[in-house]
């Protein structure tokens, strides 16, 4: 068959309405999104700007799947659910509303914008997945992210901090699992800030 042929054999079924091949009995994915916790106000101000940098992640994270590992150890995902963004992109943007609402700088930038700041906080995403013991019952969600900051003109890190989270979700349901990571974001991203 030729190239003008299977066009006009698919542009004569677009018009008829026989596009039954394009169709899927797969659910439609459904998005999630964390809210950030914005914790109590940092003390004493930094009279200086702030770039979050856009964190790296551990192998398997740097998706827009919600992680999950299984009581064989098996790394999977949820099916039909996912993040309303990769992992990475998430956390940055948390981060970002974090630290400004907790006001401790003068600016919070992002490293896309046009302007940077005098410092830089490096994020490495250690843990973000629901962790089940047991086939059934309720996830213990963790979350663990490392940060670093540094001077931009000096090119290497002045600190460094480990902030951990775990949170036990309420039930099974995904509603309760996204709450409990939710939680545990809050709590390992408290630790940075």
């Amino acid at each position: 068959m030729s190239l003008r042929l299977a066009l006009a054999v698919l542009l004569a079924c677009g018009t008829a309405g026989c596009v039954g091949f394009l169709e899927s009995d797969a659910p439609a994915p459904v998005s999630y999104q964390l809210r950030a916790g914005g914790g109590p106000a940092l003390s004493p101000t930094v009279r200086t700007d702030l770039s979050v940098l856009r964190p790296l992640a551990r192998p398997g994270l740097d998706t827009d799947a919600i992680a999950v590992w299984l009581p064989d150890r098996r790394f999977d995902a949820y099916a039909a659910s996912r993040w309303s963004a990769p992992v990475p992109d998430l956390v940055q943007s948390l981060l970002l509303d974090d630290l400004r609402a907790r006001e401790g700088f003068e600016r919070v930038l992002t490293d896309r914008g046009q302007f940077r700041g005098r410092y830089w906080l490096q994020t490495e995403i250690r843990d973000f997945q629901a962790e089940y013991a047991q086939e059934g019952e309720a996830p213990l969600v963790r979350v663990t992210l490392r940060g670093e900051v540094g001077r931009v003109a000096e090119r290497r890190p002045l600190g460094s901090v480990v902030g951990r989270g775990e949170e036990r979700a309420a039930s099974n349901r995904l509603r309760d699992v996204t709450a409990a990571f939710e939680r545990a974001y809050a709590q390992a991203a408290g630790t940075l800030g």
